[in-house]
């Protein structure tokens, strides 16, 4: 037997002991041996490389072949590396996908005996150049997980008594299994290690983004300004931002503001948009500009496609008036209003972070009469769900703040959110939840 391609369907691969059944007893009693010693290094080795280094040991003795080597597949390059050698000093060998036996074999899952390598057209000669090692025969077979995905290859070369058999080739198939199964062990190890680490940073960065809001519960404030916010994240983190900010003793400036999608990627967006509105609510007293640079930036740091909607008011007690903007938000609901005046706050303006030319941002403004209050919220609470796939909203935001009658911003907040976990009790959560009431006493 020269050179030979085996290619085994999954369902007709030989039992090891079958494989072994022609083998004078002495021979296949000590591979029987080999491969139940394989076995048990799998539970027993600490790593991957313990155990690969144990199972080419035993090929290399059990085929009495001068070298032994696992190739494995980077997921990063795709490329094959030598993870471990047996029979020689660490060489380092890098394959490009396709390249050489090993190559071959981990791109198409089959298993090659080459008794003439000189002859074989997928045999790269390159490494015995650098090396002066002399490649004669070999056998190569694949590393495959147990959803038959190609992880890389096993490979033993030169075998001492002259050419490898059909025999040896299925032999080391066995071997190959056993040493898929340590580096799908390893792969998993390593992605629970990932998980693991992926879930402390998100907890980290849940606490660094909770101290950019507020703490959720009644906002410290001066006299005669009064406020109660509350933020809840669908996921570890959100993209849902509130603030109140006292800038004069007379003027409190507060916003609600609710980052598209939900996740990592607008918590990112969040961070960077509650940052930049502390800064420029404190530098610009015009809303309108203020507005177009907070776009501006939102625009230079968002990822294509994200934005954010935003309703930021400036309240004044010595005037007893609110001037706002509206960039796309949902807009708030009036509550223990003390005139008649109609006050509806329609949107003056795009999304911040949304590229809509010629859309320029519109200031509004109303008085604001002390004991009144404006509830300001995020569209996780218009579209929360009940277990029917009821909307919140469906019960109508003004009607169930009227039913409301406690003046105090505390009292208010907490008999909402009463209302609110009533209705959607039991359903999961599918957006970022955040409430703010603010009024003058």
């Amino acid at each position: 037997m020269r050179n030979e391609v085996v290619t085994k369907e999954k369902t007709n691969v030989t039992s090891a002991t079958a494989i072994l059944s022609n083998l004078p007893d002495d021979i296949r009693l000590q591979r029987l041996e080999a491969l139940v010693a394989a076995s048990e290094t799998l539970n027993r080795a600490s790593g991957l490389d313990d155990i690969l280094q144990a199972i080419l040991e035993l090929v290399k003795a059990q085929l009495d072949c001068e070298r032994a080597t696992a190739f494995l597949r980077d997921a990063r390059t795709g490329k094959l590396h030598a993870r471990q050698m047996s029979g020689a000093e660490r060489v380092e060998i890098v394959l490009d996908r396709g390249v050489g036996v090993a190559g071959y074999v981990a791109d198409t899952g089959e298993s090659l005996l080459i008794n003439d390598v000189a002859s074989d057209p997928h045999f790269d000669s390159s490494t015995d150049k650098r090396t002066g090692f002399l490649t004669r025969n070999m056998l190569c077979v694949p590393l495959k997980n147990p959803d038959g995905a190609l992880m890389g290859a096993l490979q033993a070369i030169n075998r001492r008594g002259g050419e490898f058999s059909g025999t040896d080739l299925s032999y080391l198939e066995s071997f190959a299994a056993l040493a898929a199964i340590a580096v799908e062990r390893e792969q998993l190890a390593q992605e629970a290690f990932r998980a693991q680490l992926i879930a402390t940073e998100l907890v980290l960065a849940r606490g660094i983004q909770q101290r950019l809001l507020p703490p959720s519960g009644k906002v410290t404030l001066p006299a005669p300004f009064s406020a109660w916010g509350t933020s809840q994240a669908c996921f570890d983190v959100g993209g849902d931002a509130y603030d109140v900010v006292m800038l004069t003793p007379d003027e409190c400036a507060f916003w609600v503001a609710d980052v598209s999608g939900k996740g990592v990627g607008a918590a990112f967006l969040m961070t960077t948009l509650q940052t930049e509105l502390r800064a420029l609510v404190r530098d610009e007293k015009d809303l309108a500009r203020l507005a177009t640079e907070l776009d501006k930036r939102v625009v230079a740091a968002a990822p294509e496609g994200m934005f954010a909607t935003l309703f930021l008011g400036v309240l004044s007690a010595e005037r007893e008036s609110l001037r706002y903007i509206n960039a796309g938000h949902v807009p708030p609901v009036w509550l223990n209003r003390k005139t008649e005046e109609e006050r509806e706050f329609d949107v003056s303006g795009r999304p911040v972070g949304f590229p809509l030319p010629g859309n320029d941002y519109v200031v509004g403004e109303f008085s604001f009469k002390r004991g009144e209050r404006l509830a300001i919220f995020s569209d996780g609470v218009t579209e929360a769900e009940n277990t029917a796939g009821q909307k919140y909203e469906e019960n109508g935001l003004a009607e169930i703040h009227a039913q409301i009658t406690a003046a105090d911003v505390e009292q208010i907040g907490k008999k909402f959110f009463e209302d609110l976990d009533g209705f959607r009790i039991g359903a999961p959560a599918k957006d970022d939840t955040t409430y703010l009431v603010i009024g003058l006493d």
